[in-house]
């Protein structure tokens, strides 16, 4: 696990956040999956991107990506260097105010390979994973990802971003992942 705290400085941080929240450039999406036979909303909005034609598939639903913006595509390739990994998908997770999360999961989807590099623009909230050594949590960390900041991890190990009743702004979260076509 490495984080980059700067990884974007705060000009850059914040024209990204105002491409993200402007509705002519972003499709946020609020889905629905199945859970023990049950249908549930998402706790937060989602976009994604990638090479076209790929498909990532997760709780159930289809996520097939039409290619790359120019302006992302130079970001990921600026991501790439850093995280000395290629990545060929984005998934986008929107989170409005503290009460938007993602609970605890791994991302260990059939054809997930490499590495995750995670992206944090806006409010600054808090993300904890679990340290694993032999498949046995050792440890768990949490970590204050600030705005601009860049933690590259293994999408294999258990993490989260719990839901807050402070006071919280918007966050986007960039995840860039490798997936097998």
């Amino acid at each position: 696990m490495r984080l980059i705290e700067n990884f974007l400085s705060p000009s850059e941080a914040s024209d990204w956040l105002t491409d993200f929240v402007d509705p002519n450039r972003m499709d946020w999406q609020r889905e629905s999956f199945q859970i023990f036979g049950r249908s549930v909303q998402a706790p937060r909005q989602l976009a994604w991107f990638g090479d076209a034609g790929l498909n990532y598939r997760y709780t159930g639903i289809d996520h097939e990506a039409v290619g790359w913006p120019t302006k992302l595509a130079a970001l990921k390739s600026r991501i790439e260097d850093q995280a000395e990994q290629r990545f060929n998908f984005l998934l986008l997770n929107r989170y409005n105010d503290g009460s938007d999360h993602m609970g605890w999961h791994r991302d260990d989807e059939q054809g997930c390979l490499g590495s995750i590099a995670s992206l944090s623009i806006g409010a600054t909230r808090r993300f904890s994973i679990d340290v694993t050594r032999d498949n046995h949590r050792t440890s768990r960390e949490t970590l204050e990802l600030g705005s601009g900041s860049l933690l590259v991890f293994d999408g294999r190990q258990r993490h989260c971003l719990r839901a807050t009743k402070k006071p919280c702004e918007l966050r986007v979260n960039l995840t860039f992942r490798l997936i097998a076509p």
